[in-house]
């Protein structure tokens, strides 16, 4: 094992808690987000005002959500890096430096998952308004 690999693992274990709390508290609210996007358009103008800001409140817990997942991404680059410049393609296969470009594309494709909820959300907000 050499220091790149030592790197990683050391890396593996703080990252690891970080991304349970990520991906625990993206599946806990996205079932919510879900059902408040398909809720059917209240008649009276309070109760639309209440799903507005009910929708408002979880475009911001979504942003924080991806606002964490940054960080995650930014935690990791400089070993995604490193692993990128080493070529893990050629040659023999690692699965150590393998598993981080993966877990990178997962939270990138999380992030994207979750900038597209914030995006949803905004549009019905938008349609509430009217």
């Amino acid at each position: 094992m050499n220091d790149l690999d030592a790197q990683i693992v050391a890396a593996s274990s703080l990252v690891s808690v970080l991304l349970v709390f990520v991906f625990a508290y993206f599946s806990a609210v996205l079932p919510t987000i879900e059902e408040l996007r398909a809720r059917a358009r209240p008649t009276a103008d309070d109760d639309r005002a209440a799903l507005r800001r009910r929708l408002g409140t979880y475009q911001m817990i979504v942003a924080a959500v991806i606002v964490l997942v940054g960080l995650v991404v930014l935690l990791l680059l400089p070993l995604s890096i490193e692993v990128l410049r080493g070529q893990p393609w050629n040659g023999t296969f690692n699965t150590l430096r393998i598993g981080l470009l993966l877990v990178e594309i997962l939270l990138l494709a999380t992030a994207a998952a979750l900038a597209l909820e914030l995006v949803l959300m905004g549009r019905r907000r938008s349609e509430l308004r009217r």
